[in-house]
């Protein structure tokens, strides 16, 4: 008898009574990721990695969000190499998982691109906990594939980057950024 009253007296706190707790890492919401970032990468003496310059926008968009990042490289010498991404997000069907919409069709509306052609990536990106993780997949000339993941993790003063590069299953590169938002 004590059991059913300990299990209604749970059940009823529950329903009714429990105070709300603060958010946690499973409540985030792309909300909480938008703003703009600005860091460095961290590289590990021996690794032959440059250094690089990192920036990263997240925003809303009329679908869902965009996120654009640019990385500028330090190659010997003074050159400086840089890359330019941004890509819109819409909501898929499923929980905490955006498709992306990269390319224009004859009607104006933003499509993915299809991974089938040659050189063009599958991009998604998924939120879980802390981290919003940006996947692209490349499927290669002979049928393997090459598959990039950006994952940015929210931090106290603003963002950790892990970029890894994986060929057929083989890690090609690894970087680690710190990136501090932008006020």
């Amino acid at each position: 008898m004590r059991a059913i009253a300990g299990v209604f007296a749970l059940t009823f706190l529950i329903a009714f009574g429990l105070p709300a707790t603060q958010a946690t890492a499973a409540d985030r919401k792309i909300t909480d990721f938008y703003g703009s970032y600005t860091g460095q990468s961290i590289s590990l003496k021996g690794e032959g990695l440059s250094a690089r310059d990192l920036s990263v926008r997240i925003k809303p968009n009329k679908q869902g969000f965009n996120i654009t990042w640019n990385t500028v490289t330090h190659k010997k010498g003074g050159k400086a190499v840089r890359k330019s991404y941004s890509i819109d997000f819409s909501q898929s069907p499923r929980k905490n998982i955006w498709g992306s919409a990269v390319r224009r069709d004859a009607f104006g509306n933003m499509r993915p691109i299809n991974p089938l052609n040659q050189g063009d990536p599958f991009v998604w990106a998924t939120l879980k906990g802390d981290t919003l993780t940006v996947y692209a997949l490349i499927i290669a000339e002979g049928g393997g594939y090459e598959l990039q993941t950006y994952a940015r993790t929210l931090t106290a003063d603003g963002m950790r980057l892990n970029f890894t590069r994986l060929r057929d299953g083989e890690q090609l590169k690894a970087i680690t950024g710190v990136l501090t938002k932008n006020k």
